[in-house]
């Protein structure tokens, strides 16, 4: 029992160790993968060699007989070389453990070796008997052993072959093939060639350029097999039987031959060894011609027949004489043997161009005839019958004419029927000619007959032939009215007079109005009914009236507004009002009119049914009206409601609220409507514009925004109906916030000459208070802050300012306060005053040191002076201020640039100083010409050098040089030199070089002062203008003398000294801000010096004049030099008793010349003018008031003719020629010319 029970056991153990083993050696089962069975030319392959339970185990893979490669943890591998491989995995836990070896995969590699398909012969369409070999080409191959492989693969039976034959129809096909060496080593496979093997053998192709033989000449006959090469060709001529043929140019292969012999030609093909012959081709005929023509002959000479009838076409070969001819003819079908000289044509098929040619002894051929073109009609025609008309005339008779379209030799049956066909009469049977004349009414038609048998046509429509009436009818409307609205109806009846007892019937238009019964009249009532409507009458059938006039009807579906107009909606005091109640485009209506107060349920009946339409109301009221006609009565809609208001005669006034007429953007005034006289009467108000008459109607109106600018006028409205008068009108304009600009005069300074500011505000207006600034650079800020100017912390009432003695660059700002109100305009935009003199605290140089420059040429422009921080600043001829950041590279206190724009340049410090600027002139034509000259100022007695010169090209011959438009050197020299400048060689210069001319640049001379000598010079000038004074006071103490009373002069300061010290509230004194300026001047005005003398005057006597007199000058010049005149203002006050009230008087000038002969001198210059205003005060006890005093000047001019010069400069400015500045201050009463004289 113990032992049973040991077998036991020892077996379970068994069986549980064998079923183990037998699972572990399932898991590990190895599998070998491959992603592509061949390796691509120069790549690779990926294998993969995995488990089911893939943990921990690490594969080995094997090629060809179990060659290790390599082992991997992930079983994954890449190769590059065929072969055959497998794989097995392995792990170690207590001991080594190796699964078998994984499935076998075969992989191929692909060679490099290029593979052709080859024909021989070369034929890709052969036909059933020839045969061509396919080979497989292997280029590089060198002795290596192939085996090769084809597509198709019916080819790939063992042994391999490297080519094939192609015979059989079943071979036809696209064929390819590669190489495989080592079993493991492919190719890639070759490019496809496609043959094909035709099963039927082909025939030869014959042509010839001509079947006849031209006279002495030949005939091209060409033989080819179609898509097929390779061919040489048999010809044969045979003149009777092809058996008999004669072997001509057998063997040709060209394909052509040509022939000069009529006869019978064929041909066939042959090619390969041994040769494959096609089937002979179809034969040729070459035939000469005859000069005969035949002609196709139609019997009868039909050309469009119909089916039924017979026609022959016979051909006509004259001068035939007795030749036995066979004939050929066009449609071909016709060319059935025998051959026959005519064919019958009755069938629809037979249509078609026939024409002929004879053949006699087989190659001798006549022309071809002439086309005959034969139509044969399926369907039988039917005869037309047309009528010239369908009326009788009275008296007369009307032409009926039968025919059948587009044929020929019809006779023609006719026909009058009054009742049934069956029953017609027969008339003129037979007639030829298709034309009668009927004068009798009937029913009428017609049939055309041709041929022996006879062809009949089908019958011609019925043609009615109507005799006519001579009454004509009339369409009467009843009511009669053209126009009516749905829910009216009227009746339109024909009416025929002198019918007597005769049975009518009637016709209508339109025709939707004949239905059965025949009726006389018709009811209109709908809108579909609308139209032009006349009728006739009918009577025995055949016999009608004329037409009757049209009578339009219109149906509106719309029901009709009446319309309500007055000839004035206000009643005049004590008057009436005219109100006419109409409905467009109707009549015959009678009208309802209302009056209502207030709802239109209560409104009163007034004048009901009035039927003229018009009524006179002198009350006011709401008024409306309507229409009716008609039985029962038909109403229009009511009218629209007419307002008729009284008038009242007071008359509102618009009040502004502050009473500005002109305000600005940000301001805001009220426009009240004040109605005097109101009482507590209880107003609504209407105002022009009516954009403001919105609900609730309000007294007051804001005007704030520019929309409000208009005319403003105001009404009011009491109880409705009863209206003042309009007010009159108030203009208000609102206008932007006003920007000064600011002008300067002049542009371009003299040293120490004045400069005068002018501030204009845009739009103009008056009421303005001025300040002006001077702009101070801000680098930091990269602005401009502006200083107040002295003077000018209260403001000035003038619009100009005056700068005295101003040396240098500078830019100045201004602008404006109302007076009348705190409102300021802005700042306006900087405007400068420009100098070439190098101020020592600033200056600028440009290197090339040129005043023109090509565009893009590289140029430096260097700042130079008291400061580390610098900006060069630009303004262009197109007025745009920029700086060199914008347009180049600053660096340091230099900016460097590519030239692109011509303008003035200056250098602004870090401390708010200007340098000196410098006008630049830029040449935009690449291929023009520039002056060469210095951009500063010349130094007088210094020399100087002026060049022509090309982009390219720094120095040029033959250049002529112009000094202010006239020609001053042309000699062929390359520079114009001048050893010692002087103040006459100042002005614009140029030069010109085949034929291209440089812009035009201005050169400065600067004088060169002489201390030793100017001392003399200024004495004499002060002791000149002394003189002319005293002798300017002994005149005046002549005429005061004169007139017994006492002289005293006083002299007034030529500006306001009234100017207050104190700041004004609406000035800022550190206001900054930064903008663009215009352009300078482009001529300069010279400098004037003014002074204002106050006269007054004592005497008693006085002149009367004329309110305006004219200036007086008196001028006083020594020496030949132009000196600089000064002008006195002198102030004459009158106190004489003489009054002259509202005059304004005229100013006196006297020009003083001051001769000043020291050691130096100045030829052909002209001085600045001086001016002294003088003003003329009368205190007599005649009283003058509102005078403006008219100031008389004094012209002094000083000549100064010592070594001491003065500069009278031109510059770019807009306007040439001189320009005085005047100021006048203390004006008093005008004293006459006379008087003060």
């Amino acid at each position: 029992m113990m032992d049973h029970s040991f077998l036991c056991v020892l077996g379970l153990f068994l069986l549980r160790t064998s079923i183990d083993a037998n699972a572990e050696e399932d898991e590990a089962k190895v599998t070998l993968t491959a992603d592509s069975s061949i390796i691509p030319e120069g790549g690779s392959v990926t294998l993969t060699c995995s488990l089911k339970v893939p943990a921990r185990f690490t594969y080995e893979l094997y090629r060809n007989n179990h060659v290790k490669l390599s082992e991997k943890p992930g079983g994954v591998f890449k190769i590059s070389e065929g072969g055959k491989y497998t794989c097995r995995g392995f792990r170690r836990i207590r001991r080594y453990f190796y699964t078998s070896f994984s499935n076998t995969v075969f992989v191929q590699q692909t060679v490099s070796n290029r593979v052709t398909v080859t024909l021989q012969p070369s034929w890709t369409l052969i036909y059933r008997g020839e045969t061509i070999t396919a080979r497989c080409e292997i280029q590089e191959g060198g002795g290596t052993q192939w085996t090769y492989e084809w597509r198709t693969t019916r080819l790939n039976r063992p042994p391999s072959s490297r080519e094939h034959w192609i015979s059989r129809v079943t071979d036809s096909g696209d064929y390819s093939c590669r190489g495989r060496r080592d079993e493991f080593y492919l190719t890639q496979w070759s490019d496809v060639v496609s043959v094909t093997v035709s099963a039927s053998k082909p025939r030869a192709s014959l042509a010839a350029d001509s079947s006849i033989l031209p006279a002495g000449g030949s005939v091209t006959l060409t033989c080819s097999v179609d898509h097929s090469a390779d061919w040489k060709f048999n010809w044969f001529r045979d003149g009777s039987v092809y058996p008999a043929a004669q072997l001509r140019n057998n063997n040709e292969p060209g394909g052509v031959i040509r022939v000069s012999q009529r006869d019978l030609y064929r041909c066939r093909g042959g090619r390969g060894e041994p040769v494959f012959y096609t089937e002979d081709s179809h034969d040729v005929t070459i035939a000469e011609p005859l000069s005969m023509k035949p002609t196709v002959v139609l019997q009868p000479s039909w050309t469009l027949i119909y089916r039924g009838e017979t026609i022959t076409a016979r051909c006509e070969i004259q001068e035939g004489g007795g030749t036995q001819w066979t004939y050929e003819w066009r449609p071909t079908r016709l060319n059935r043997p025998p051959s026959s000289r005519e064919h019958r044509i009755s069938r629809v098929t037979d249509s078609g161009d026939y024409s002929c040619r004879g053949r006699r002894d087989d190659f001798y051929l006549t022309q071809w005839s002439d086309v005959v073109s034969v139509t044969v009609s399926a369907s039988k025609p039917r005869a037309r019958l047309a009528a010239d008309s369908s009326i009788l005339p009275a008296g007369g008779s009307v032409t009926l004419t039968c025919s059948v379209n587009h044929s020929a030799d019809w006779k023609f049956n006719w026909f009058r029927d009054g009742s049934v066909y069956p029953a017609a009469q027969l008339r003129n049977n037979n007639e030829p000619g298709g034309v009668i004349r009927v004068s009798q009414g009937g029913l009428y038609r017609c049939r055309g007959g041709r041929g022996e048998p006879v062809f009949y046509t089908e019958d011609s429509h019925d043609v009615t032939i109507e005799g006519t009436i001579s009454m004509k009818p009339t369409v009467v409307l009843q009511p009669s009215w053209t126009l009516i609205y749905r829910g009216e109806t009227i009746t339109a009846r024909c009416e025929i007079q002198e019918g007597g007892g005769t049975q009518w019937t009637y016709e209508w238009r339109p025709t939707r109005l004949n239905r059965p019964p025949s009726s006389r009249e018709h009811r209109i009532s709908r809108v579909t009914d609308s139209g032009d409507y006349s009728c006739r009458g009918r009577r025995d059938e055949f016999y009608l009236t004329q037409w009757s006039d049209v009578v339009s009807v219109t149906v509106s579906a719309s029901k009709p507004r009446a319309s309500l107009a007055a000839d004035s909606s206000i009643l005049p005091a004590g008057g009436s009002v005219t109100l006419t109640c109409s409905v467009n485009h109707s009549a015959d209506w009678k009208f309802n009119w209302f009056r209502d107060g207030s709802v239109y349920p209560a409104a009163q009946l007034r004048n009901n049914n009035e039927p003229g339409g018009v009524i006179r109301v002198s009350q006011g009221g709401l008024y409306r009206c309507r229409g009716g006609r008609g039985e029962p009565v038909f109403y229009t809609e009511d009218s629209h409601d007419v307002t008729i208001e009284g008038t009242i005669s007071m008359k509102p006034t618009v009040v502004l609220q502050p009473s500005w007429t002109l305000i600005y953007r940000g301001e805001t005034i009220t426009a009240r409507c004040e109605i005097q006289e109101g009482g507590g009467t209880q107003w609504t108000y209407e105002w022009r514009p009516t954009r403001l008459n919105r609900p609730p109607s309000s007294r007051e109106h804001w005007i704030i925004r520019v929309t409000d600018s208009g005319d403003y006028s105001c009404r009011g409205r009491r109880d409705e109906f009863y209206l003042t008068q309009w007010s009159d009108v108030v203009s208000v304009t609102v206008s932007d916030k006003p920007r000064p600009v600011l002008s300067v005069s002049p542009s371009w300074l003299s040293p120490g000459s004045s400069v005068t500011l002018r501030c204009e505000i845009k739009p103009p207006s008056a009421g303005w208070r001025f300040y002006w600034y001077k702009a101070v650079p801000d680098l930091l800020n990269n602005r401009y802050s502006y200083d107040l100017l002295p003077g000018s912390t209260a403001g000035t009432e003038d619009d100009s300012y005056i700068i005295h003695g101003q040396t240098h660059t500078a830019g100045y700002v201004c602008r404006a306060e109302r007076v009348d109100r705190v409102y300021s305009s802005d700042h306006s935009k900087p405007t400068f005053v420009w100098s070439e003199d190098v101020h020592p605290a600033a200056s600028l140089t440009v290197n090339p040191d040129r005043v023109q420059h090509f565009t893009s040429e590289s140029v430096s422009l260097n700042c130079g002076g008291n400061s580390a921080e610098w900006r060069v600043m630009r303004f262009t001829e197109t007025h745009h201020l920029s700086r060199c950041s914008s347009w180049g590279r600053m660096t340091g206190s230099s900016c460097n640039m590519n030239m692109n724009h011509s303008g003035v340049y200056w250098c602004e410090s870090g401390s708010g100083e200007f340098s000196n600027t410098v006008n630049i002139t830029v040449q935009n034509d690449d291929d023009g010409v520039i002056l060469v000259s210095p951009v500063h100022p010349v130094t007088e007695g210094a020399s100087v050098s002026l060049s022509c010169r090309l982009r390219e090209q720094n120095t040029l011959s033959s250049v002529s040089f112009y000094h202010n438009d006239k020609l001053l050197q042309h000699d062929g020299r390359e520079e114009l030199n001048i050893s010692a400048v002087s103040q006459s060689d100042e002005g614009f210069y140029k030069c010109q070089h085949a034929g291209k001319t440089s812009q035009q640049s201005w050169m400065s001379v600067t004088a060169v002062s002489r201390p030793e000598s100017s001392s003399f010079p200024v004495l004499l000038m002060v002791g000149s203008v002394i003189g002319i004074i005293l002798l300017i006071f002994l005149l005046l103490l002549c005429l005061c003398k004169r007139s017994k009373d006492l002289c005293c002069i006083r002299w007034i300061q030529s500006q306001s000294s009234s100017q207050s010290s104190s700041s004004h509230p609406g000035v800022n004194q550190n206001e900054t801000n930064q903008y663009s300026s215009p352009l300078h001047d482009a001529d300069e005005s010279r400098d004037g010096t003014y002074s204002l003398i106050e006269l007054k005057h004592f005497g008693k006597k006085r002149r009367h004049h004329e309110p305006e007199e004219s200036c007086v000058y008196s001028e006083v010049k020594t020496g030949t030099a132009e000196s600089t005149p000064v002008y006195a203002d002198i102030n004459h006050e009158n106190k004489g008793k003489a009054k002259r009230k509202n005059k304004k008087s005229t100013p006196v000038y006297a020009n003083i010349n001051h001769e000043n002969k020291g050691k130096g001198k100045r030829k052909n210059k002209k001085s600045t003018p001086v001016y002294a205003d003088i003003n003329h005060e009368n205190k007599g006890k005649g009283k003058r008031k509102n005078k403006k005093s008219t100031p008389v000047y004094a012209e002094i001019n000083h000549e100064n003719k010592g070594k001491a010069k003065r500069k009278n400069k031109r510059k770019w400015s807009p306007a040439a020629g001189d320009a005085a500045v005047y100021s006048e201050v203390g004006l008093g009463a005008a004293l006459d010319n006379n008087a003060a004289m």
